[in-house]
C-alpha cells in the first residue's frame, strides 16, 4: 500500500513539473510574438509616413496575423491557469528591453 501511494504521489509531483515547465514555454513564445508584433506596427508606421502603401498594407497584414495569434496563446495560457498573459508578457518584454538599452 505504502509503494502504490508513494508511486502516485511521485508521479503526481513529476507531471506538476512537466506541466509547468510547458506553460514557461509558452508565456516565452507569447513573449517573442509581442516583441515581433511591436517590430512589424513600427515598420508598417516607417512606410506610411513614407508613401509606401504597397509594403505598409503587406506589412499590416503580419501585425493582423500576430494579433490573432497573441489573443489565441493568451486564450490557451488563461485556460491552464495563468492570469493575465498578455499584460505579464508586454511588461516582461518591456523590462527586458529596457534592460537592453540601459547596458548600451
Amino acid at each position: 500500500m505504502k509503494k502504490i501511494i508513494f508511486l502516485l504521489l511521485t508521479g503526481i509531483v513529476m507531471s506538476a513539473g512537466a506541466m509547468a515547465q510547458s506553460v514557461q514555454k509558452e508565456e516565452n513564445k507569447l513573449k517573442n510574438t509581442i516583441k515581433n508584433k511591436k517590430e512589424d506596427k513600427h515598420e508598417v508606421g516607417n512606410h506610411l509616413a513614407h508613401f509606401r502603401m504597397k509594403a505598409a498594407l503587406h506589412k499590416r497584414k503580419e501585425v493582423r496575423h500576430h494579433r490573432r495569434s497573441i489573443n489565441r496563446q493568451a486564450e490557451h495560457l488563461e485556460a491552464r491557469g495563468v492570469k493575465h498573459p498578455v499584460y505579464k508578457a508586454k511588461a516582461q518584454a518591456k523590462k527586458e528591453k529596457d534592460a537592453k538599452n540601459n547596458n548600451n
